[in-house]
């Protein structure tokens, strides 16, 4: 009876030694690099290291190079936006072994966020942008995000471009 319980104890230690952190689920007010600001839910249904994000607010639309007499300058347009993103979290197992902060959903990602922006007359654009991000967690409710991948406009007409992205909010 006492190896029964002995080898009980030791299989459950080494589950639980075994076990894999998770992502959770989070609100998030934030703004993209100069312009917008959404709330964000990220819900993590339990499904291994995926989660799906909603977000809506007024969001940065187009980032423009423009050069003038004098020189070059960026312009950006806002628009009320609603967002989907399938998200699946990598390498956190990695950075809980290794010592590092994964709280927040610290850690690598990829993401296909699904963007429909919107103007006066309604319905404005569709954009699916297929991307590779950094999330950082930091000062306990702080998060921010660099993001990297190719905006595909794919309604009113289709278009691709390059995507690089910063998000910075407060996560609660």
């Amino acid at each position: 009876m006492k190896r029964v319980i002995l080898s009980l104890v030791a299989v459950l230690a080494a589950v639980m030694l075994q076990a894999q952190v998770r992502p959770q689920t989070n609100h998030t007010v934030s703004t993209t690099l100069g312009a917008g600001l959404e709330y964000a839910f990220e819900w993590a249904p339990g499904l291994g290291k995926a989660t799906l994000v909603a977000r809506a607010g007024a969001a940065s639309k187009t980032w423009t190079l423009s050069s003038a007499v004098d020189g070059f300058f960026w312009s950006t347009t806002m628009s009320p936006a609603v967002t989907l993103e399938p998200r699946y979290y990598f390498l956190m197992d990695w950075r809980e072994a290794h010592g590092k902060y994964t709280a927040g959903n610290s850690a690598e990602f990829v993401g296909v966020p699904v963007t429909a922006y919107f103007n006066q007359k309604g319905f404005g654009e569709l954009v699916v942008t297929p991307r590779a991000g950094v999330r950082r967690a930091f000062a306990r409710h702080w998060f921010h995000e660099f993001t990297a991948g190719a905006d595909l406009l794919c309604l009113p007409v289709f278009k691709a471009t390059p995507h690089v992205g910063y998000r910075i909010g407060f996560l609660f």
